[in-house]
């Protein structure tokens, strides 16, 4: 009875002393895995290095992954393209015909800047433009006057026709215009101390008839899941309408180098971005990222979990034969050990990204695993360092 006593307190120890053992490696890797992150940023020759992944994002592993699959057509949204249409007379003849074929919301993503020359295109436009009840005409917030202290713009550029009477909404994109991954737009921001909403947020409202989330200074993620936005040319417009009636309209421009945006679909127009947007609000299907505590014991864990399935690996390949263990504890055999422990935990986080919009940042994760053998060997040196210290000191004392 004592001798098995014995063993099971000889066993729990040397499990303990497995699992601190994992732990520290684990910390270790992850710890190699700043180092180099620190030399990264401030290495001024790795800056595009750090540009690049800044800009990754782990869910767009998950989009490309999901992209390979059939891509299902919106039912709630439509664009209608105006890149093609030369003048204002042309653009207001489109948008009467938009509608006259009864959509339920219209979002006009132009703004009307000013009068031209086309007096009669003028008058055109500011015609459609009071007498469209469901549309949703677009401004800009002037980036040059926010102020940063009261988080408040103070200009704006309107359509020559904007007044009290005409439903509009901001279509300000982040503030890095030019550069990063459009990810997220805002449902409203303050103008002048007063709270306004953004076209996306006055768009799914319209289209829903309610309010659908509050408004408030803050942005939404937006879900880029593959889908296919139906595309109306100007001088198609009757013939869609089945397309167009009881639908989200958007109005502008597919092919306007300037409006052009990198998102994790690619390089899209700026109406189609809002298209994704639009329909983020619409299905609640905002992506919902982590907070940095809970992806950081969730990293841990993962990297904790492939040390110990390696670490089981390795003793179940020492019972094996003289060939056999060598070729099974070999380094490219251990390898894919690793990886198929980085597969098991990707696809467990695509699934969880697929159906539940929660997106798991695991790429500390993988880059810590891939660091695994670094930390293990500067683990086993450094307590073989402390031990012949411990040693060293214990034989001087005697």
């Amino acid at each position: 009875m004592e001798q098995t006593n014995t063993d099971r307190h000889a066993k729990r120890k040397a499990f303990w002393q497995g699992v601190q053992r994992r732990a520290i490696i684990s910390l270790l890797a992850f710890a190699i895995v700043g180092l180099y992150a620190v030399v990264i940023v401030k290495m001024s020759f790795f800056s595009p290095v750090s540009k690049a992944m800044a800009d990754y994002s782990v869910t767009d592993f998950y989009y490309d992954i999901l992209a390979t699959g059939e891509q299902d057509t919106s039912n709630i949204t439509c664009i209608v393209d105006m890149t093609d249409l030369p003048n204002r007379r042309a653009l207001a003849m489109a948008l009467e015909q938009v509608n006259d074929c009864n959509p339920r919301a219209l979002g006009v993503d132009v703004v009307f800047e000013g009068l031209k020359e086309d007096s009669l295109g003028d008058e055109m436009i500011y015609e459609v433009a009071h007498n469209q009840p469901k549309t949703v005409f677009s401004y800009k917030l002037i980036d040059d006057s926010y102020d940063w202290v009261e988080h408040d713009y103070h200009q704006t550029r309107r359509s020559f026709f904007a007044d009290s009477t005409i439903t509009q909404g901001f279509t300000n994109m982040p503030r890095a215009l030019y550069g990063g991954m459009k990810r997220r737009l805002s449902l409203g921001a303050k103008l002048d101390g007063v709270m306004v909403p953004s076209l996306i947020k006055k768009v799914a409202d319209t289209y829903a008839g309610e309010e659908i989330l509050p408004l408030a200074d803050r942005e939404i993620r937006i879900n880029f899941k593959p889908r296919v936005y139906r595309v109306i040319p100007p001088d198609s417009i009757e013939e869609n309408r089945e397309y167009i009636e009881d639908h989200v309209v958007l109005f502008g421009a597919m092919r306007e180098e300037a409006d052009m945006h990198y998102t994790p679909e690619g390089k899209i127009a700026g109406v189609k971005l809002l298209a994704y947007a639009i329909e983020t609000i619409l299905k609640h299907d905002d992506v919902v990222e982590l907070p940095l505590w809970l992806t950081c014991v969730i990293c841990f864990f993962v990297v904790f979990v492939t040390l110990t399935i390696t670490d089981a690996y390795d003793r179940w390949a020492l019972k094996r034969g003289p060939l056999k263990r060598v070729l099974l504890r070999s380094v490219l055999v251990k390898g894919f050990v690793r990886f198929g422990c980085i597969a098991v935990f990707m696809y467990a986080a695509l699934l969880l990204f697929g159906v539940y919009n929660i997106s798991v940042n695991l790429a500390v994760a993988l880059t810590a695993i891939a660091f695994i053998v670094s930390a293990t060997n500067l683990h086993d040196s450094l307590k073989q360092y402390f031990e012949n210290k411990k040693q060293e000191k214990k034989e001087l004392k005697q």
